[in-house]
């Protein structure tokens, strides 16, 4: 499963999957990761970010509702889940829900207070060994999301966010 490790819902997701019982294997990657591109150099080119990809040991590729429902498929506790909403008269039920969690992933990740830990892991992941050369800004290759600092504590945000999580529970308590 390729899942984007900028999304701080998606991370989350994956975290759960791998904590769970299966009845085959299943991998989550980062898509944006360099285990992805190497394995998966075509799905890099179409834009995988923005979607769920699953690919099965067959080299078969499952898109968003589909992929959502191969995850579920291999999972011990949702199987029967799975083929539920892959029946003709659910499937536009999946298909919406998947829709509806996916377009709003984002505002999930704010609301839920994910996405600061999300990105911490992915700058964690980006920038490598010491000494290694960092892009930044300017670097149109760069696929890190813009940041600026915490008010409080100076930790990286995602642009539009003034305080991490825990300093913005302490100014609201402060009033």
């Amino acid at each position: 499963m390729l899942y984007d490790e900028t999304c701080g819902f998606c991370v989350s997701c994956a975290r759960w999957l791998e904590a769970q019982s299966t009845w085959v294997a299943l991998e989550c990657l980062a898509s944006g990761g360099e285990e992805a591109a190497r394995r998966f150099p075509e799905l890099r080119r179409s834009g995988g970010r923005e979607e769920l990809l699953v690919v099965d040991d067959e080299g078969g590729v499952y898109r968003d509702t589909q992929a959502w429902l191969m995850v579920l498929w291999a999972l011990e506790d949702y199987r029967e889940w799975a083929l539920r909403l892959s029946s003709p008269a659910l499937m536009p039920l999946a298909r919406n829900a998947f829709e509806l969690l996916s377009s709003n992933r984002r505002r999930l990740s704010g609301w839920l207070h994910l996405e600061d830990e999300a990105v911490r892991q992915h700058l964690a992941r980006e920038a490598g060994p010491p000494g290694a050369p960092k892009c930044g800004p300017d670097d149109a290759a760069c696929r890190l999301p813009s940041l600026e600092r915490c008010g409080g504590c100076g930790q990286p945000l995602v642009r539009g966010r003034e305080f991490c999580p825990h300093c913005l529970a302490e100014v609201v308590a402060r009033g």
